[in-house]
């Protein structure tokens, strides 16, 4: 850590440098991170129910999209100012603390919202977030000239856009505006950094941001295990061929999952605005899809131990689309960015067609994780069989 951020008590907030070696996610962003998991474990398990019971289907995937934005962009707002602006004094760990009280609050509003449209647990969680996140940003327009125009420029959008959304609950309850209110929530950051002198906008630590977001990767797939584990308890109880190959097939769905987004790293690719915003948003994606993995591995489990409404058909078909998303939007933030070539640029593409022709033809989750762990080792062999350079210098 660096000497101005060794304060126990109140630091000015100015930018860290973003070429800070060996700079890692602190302890209070790993406790932060796993708050998280208490809200979207909350909202899986909301998605799961409705699942299992077919129950007002599209309202669910509609309810599970729209909170787990309200969850996520909190979190993504956070973890990009904590890489540019962290202090660690004791205002930063109060200002964070009160943010992880606003996501239990949200995590206790989830079941009125996703059962009863009733958002107002969530709303006062979400203000409860974004109070403390507002001041941030203004003490960085009272502590750095450099980056003042800015901070100023979050302070007001996120105000403006706060006071519509607890206006929205409160009066309204009007999805036409809860979408604007989305759509004007992602415009703020673009607006804010459209600075003509680009020197002016905030800096990121790339890599501190890439192990950031990929340490969240981790959480929600480790989240979504607790669904191979309810396997792995109902085919001790319930045992059938079927059941097991659920067990297995998601067991290595998941592990190949964590396999193929941890396979490149894109810090080198980050630099360019253009791309850290691709990349940034696109995440919402990946913790979106791969959250919905584990639901419908557990609604899967449910239908081959006679616990579900919803056919098998349904079932796995719906596991195919999530998986499918996932691969999709790891090819958006990996490997577009990278600027693959060739059938490389576009194998996790073809992997999700082939994930949802296998859904369809045969049914099976066992064969869905047969051709993830075929991928992954023709990427194996390829990395293997890549010429090295010079000592010190070979293939990743």
């Amino acid at each position: 850590m660096s000497e101005t951020s060794r304060s126990v008590l109140v630091n000015a907030i100015v930018a860290r440098s973003i070429d800070e070696s060996h700079r890692a996610a602190t302890p209070l962003e790993l406790f932060y991170d796993l708050i998280y998991v208490v809200a979207i474990a909350s909202l899986a398990a909301e998605l799961h129910h409705a699942l299992s019971a077919w129950h007002h289907v599209g309202h669910a995937i509609w309810m599970y999209l729209f909170i787990f934005f309200c969850i996520w962009w909190p979190w993504n707002s956070y973890t990009w100012f904590a890489s540019g602006f962290d202090t660690d004094d004791a205002q930063f760990r109060v200002a964070s603390f009160t943010q992880m009280v606003g996501v239990i609050i949200i995590a206790a509003g989830v079941k009125p919202a996703f059962v009863d449209n009733d958002f107002l647990i969530m709303m006062i969680g979400y203000v409860v977030m974004r109070v403390p996140y507002i001041l941030m940003w203004l003490k960085v327009a009272r502590d750095d000239a450099r980056s003042r125009p800015v901070a100023i420029r979050y302070a007001a959008g996120v105000f403006l856009v706060q006071a519509a959304w607890a206006l929205g609950v409160l009066y309204f309850q009007n999805w036409n505006l809860f979408i604007a209110l989305v759509l004007f929530e992602l415009l703020v950051p673009y607006l804010a950094e459209r600075s003509l002198d680009k020197g002016l906008n905030t800096r990121y630590h790339c890599g501190h941001i890439e192990e950031r977001l990929g340490l969240l990767t981790i959480i929600v797939l480790g989240e979504s295990m607790l669904a191979s584990a309810y396997a792995f308890e109902t085919i001790f109880a319930h045992y059938s061929p079927e059941l097991l190959m659920v067990v297995v097939g998601s067991t290595l769905v998941l592990f190949s999952m964590w396999w193929l987004y941890f396979d490149d790293r894109v810090e080198a690719e980050l630099g360019s605005e253009t791309k850290a915003f691709v990349w940034g948003y696109g995440h919402y994606f990946v913790f979106l899809f791969a959250t919905a993995v584990g639901a419908l591995i557990s609604v899967n489990v449910d239908v081959q131990s006679n616990h579900a409404e919803i056919s098998n058909h349904y079932a796995v078909t719906g596991l195919a689309l999530a998986i499918a998303g996932y691969l999709v939007s790891v090819w958006a933030v990996h490997d577009s960015l990278l600027a693959k070539s060739g059938l490389e640029a576009v194998e996790l593409p073809l992997l999700a067609v082939a994930v949802i022709a296998i859904a369809v033809l045969f049914e099976t989750v066992l064969l869905i994780g047969l051709a993830f762990v075929t991928l992954n080792a023709i990427r194996l062999v390829r990395k293997h069989r890549q010429p090295t350079g010079p000592i010190g210098e070979g293939a990743e």
